[in-house]
């Protein structure tokens, strides 16, 4: 199956505010799941193996905390963030069939703040 991927742009802050540079943001499938301790299974990008119909997408903020991420439209994904100093930052972000993206957090000690940029605002 064909799949549709938006760009989402990923906006990390600081409890502050503040723009957080350098952090890391990684999307990747919830079900993509390996169930052996070897790497074997993965050979190269997801969208390589078949079974697998998203593919994961990662990137580092900019001086803005900043960072654009290729979603997939079908299936909400895995969202991490680490940043230096900070506790890593965990939840989900999905797309919804009006395309509105919605960020999901799961209950953790970080203090960063993750939002989605819709492409509308300038």
């Amino acid at each position: 199956g064909c799949s549709t991927y938006n760009t989402v742009t990923v906006s990390i802050s600081d409890d502050s505010g503040n723009p957080v540079q350098g952090a890391s943001v990684h999307a990747s499938p919830m079900y993509f799941y390996n169930p052996t301790p070897n790497n074997y299974i993965i050979v190269g990008p997801y969208d390589t193996v078949e079974p697998f119909p998203a593919k994961g997408a990662a990137g580092i903020t900019d001086e803005s905390g900043l960072v654009n991420l290729e979603i997939v439209t079908q299936s909400p994904l895995e969202l991490h963030v680490l940043a230096d100093g900070h506790l890593p930052w965990k939840g989900q972000i999905a797309i919804t069939k009006q395309g509105d993206v919605e960020i999901f957090f799961y209950p953790t000690q970080s203090k960063l703040q993750v939002s989605s940029v819709s492409e509308t605002q300038n």
